[in-house]
């Protein structure tokens, strides 16, 4: 009888183990769109090559028409209240001869969003508070501030006013920085760093997240 009850429960079990990996074999027949829905949104966060924590958006990388080599940030991660600096080369590819001039380089911006989502304090009944700005300059050589400078070099090494044409090597777009802490509030800051044509196409885009302390 012994025997018996152990032969029925091993068949039992077995039925079920197959009808487990049958049932997981055809959700994943049934569902790609939901495996390929997974597989694409762990890749969509691409890191920006170089030393620094920036990955590319929010437009996606292959819609962008300037071709990072690197981007270098120093101090990684951004002080409070030091001068930091960027680097970020790269270059035009020749493919784009025909559809992007030197006209619409002069003309192109530069759009900086910062969002910020800050602890909440004893008086407040919000778990959090978030707030973001944004404002756009001229992709261009200029002093920006007593301690912010754009400067742009071509594949010579020489000052430019802009971006230079397709083809023609690559560019070097650097910037010196620096964030005061006195109306700092502490929290945690994304910068979302996109430069465009005028006819809305992108040259490149960036973001980079961390957290900053106010003093």
């Amino acid at each position: 009888m012994r025997l018996i009850l152990l032969h029925s429960l091993s068949i039992f079990a077995a039925s079920n183990l197959n009808a487990a990996i049958a049932s997981a074999h055809e959700q994943q027949v049934l569902n790609p769109e939901t495996a390929m829905a997974e597989n694409t949104s762990a890749a969509i966060k691409i890191g920006v090559p170089g030393h620094n924590d920036a990955f590319y958006g929010p437009v996606p990388k292959k819609d962008q028409i300037f071709m990072i080599d690197f981007l270098e940030i120093a101090p990684s991660p951004i002080p409070v209240e030091k001068i930091f600096f960027v680097l970020l080369r790269g270059e035009i590819p020749s493919s784009h001869a025909d559809d992007v001039t030197q006209g619409q380089l002069a003309a192109a911006t530069l759009n900086i969003t910062i969002s910020v989502t800050r602890p909440k304090s004893d008086q407040e009944d919000d778990k959090e508070r978030g707030d973001t700005s944004s404002y756009t300059i001229p992709l261009q050589t200029a002093e920006l501030a007593d301690e912010a400078h754009l400067a742009i070099r071509d594949s010579q090494g020489r000052h430019v006013d802009s971006l230079t044409a397709p083809g023609t090597g690559r560019n070097d777009i650097l910037t010196d920085y620096w964030i005061p802490g006195m109306f700092l509030e502490t929290g945690k800051y994304k910068f979302e760093v996109v430069a465009e044509l005028e006819d809305g196409r992108c040259l490149f885009a960036v973001w980079v997240e961390q957290w900053l302390e106010g003093r």
